[in-house]
């Protein structure tokens, strides 16, 4: 049986919450409340899945026959559903010749995309998560990403104007975000080329002027960049407001934590292909040290793989301004991503994982 925990969280920004609960693996329900009733979508692990006792199956097949997935005869209908003995709706539709066995689970996951993508019309529904653990008995169907219904969904909007209240204000500056999952969420070519627009701190305004793809596509692109949390915009941070510095983090401990993951990254790629390590490391290095800020000048690559900033940096690290402090911190994110993304193209996927669960235990992953 399934159990449940009181555990729940009432949040109205769906796009943002679903990100939430993929980034933190949430396995439970979660319902959205609309007029005409409540849907419920299940997670394993932070995936969309079927769960038998809360799967649709008769909104399954009307959407079936509705966008032409199957052509029944006038048998089929809801009491033959009812009536035959099989355990699940997609058990009657192969027994019954209307779908094959290798297209079921593709259906089942059009299926959910397209139900959970509807409620990206408006941002903002009456949900609630609860947190619920499921037997395998209980589970047909996981694995569908909620990062790629994120950027499928609000791709479709029409009016962006709904959601102007989750984007940012045009003068404020735009910060890029280089997490370690970013080589997992499939970007296409239109939100690569904005992201990185962004590899320079601008301001929202100065995006909407020159992008190439215009105001209203930029806009959704900006908002999908931040529910995946590949961008902020505090205006704090832009440093045209001053800040305390209690507000920062020790920027010597910050570098300090950063030289042992890229030395361990470093040390990881040396035991699996020897000395050319640090060739391959220094040669990433300069190649997104173009695209960093002008601060990164200062920055340079040592044999062990650490990076140690020269001399007048050194001394004034601390002494930074907030500008200049966000972007040397970011700035170390996007070089271990780099990094992380140089052991996945030289050793592949598998050991690409292994590092950073290595990492992770250094400190938070990028």
């Amino acid at each position: 049986m399934a159990t449940r925990t009181e555990k729940s969280e009432s949040l109205s920004f769906l796009p943002d919450l679903l990100f939430d609960l993929w980034v933190n693996h949430r396995t439970g329900s979660l319902q959205i409340n609309q007029a005409s009733g409540q849907k419920t979508f299940c997670l394993l692990q932070g995936e969309v899945s079927a769960v038998n006792k809360y799967f649709p199956e008769k909104e399954f097949v009307d959407w079936l026959i509705e966008t032409g997935k199957i052509q029944p005869p006038l048998r089929l209908n809801h009491n033959l559903l009812g009536s035959e003995k099989a355990s699940s709706v997609l058990a009657i539709l192969i027994e019954q010749g209307f779908i094959q066995p290798d297209e079921a689970f593709h259906l089942v996951a059009d299926f959910l995309e397209t139900s959970l993508s509807e409620f990206f019309i408006k941002p903002d529904w009456p949900v609630t998560f609860v947190d619920e653990n499921f037997t395998p008995e209980d589970i047909g169907f996981t694995g569908l990403s909620l990062p790629a219904i994120i950027l499928k969904g609000l791709k479709k909007i029409s009016r962006i104007e709904a959601y102007r209240p989750w984007l940012p204000p045009e003068e404020t500056f735009l910060f890029r975000q280089v997490p370690a999952y970013v080589s997992k969420l499939n970007l296409s070519p239109a939100d690569v080329y904005i992201w990185n627009l962004l590899q320079t701190p601008r301001s929202f305004s100065w995006l909407l002027e020159n992008s190439w793809l215009g105001p209203s596509e930029t806009r959704k692109i900006i908002l999908v960049l931040t529910c995946l949390r590949l961008l902020d915009f505090n205006p704090r941070e832009s440093g045209y407001i001053e800040e305390s510095q209690a507000g920062w983090p020790d920027l010597e401990k910050s570098l300090d934590l950063f030289n042992e993951k890229a030395n361990l990254i470093h040390r990881y790629i040396a035991k699996q292909l020897g000395p050319v390590a640090y060739n391959l490391l220094e040669k990433s290095y300069r190649e997104v040290q173009d695209g960093l800020d002008p601060i990164f000048l200062n920055l340079e690559i040592k044999p062990d793989g650490s990076f140690e900033p020269r001399a007048m940096l050194r001394i004034s690290l601390n002494d930074l301004e907030p500008r200049q402090k966000k972007i040397l911190l970011r700035g170390f994110d996007e070089i271990l991503a780099t990094e992380i993304l140089l052991v996945k193209k030289t050793l592949g996927n598998q050991h690409e994982e292994n590092l950073i669960k290595l990492l992770s235990r250094s400190g938070e992953t990028t």
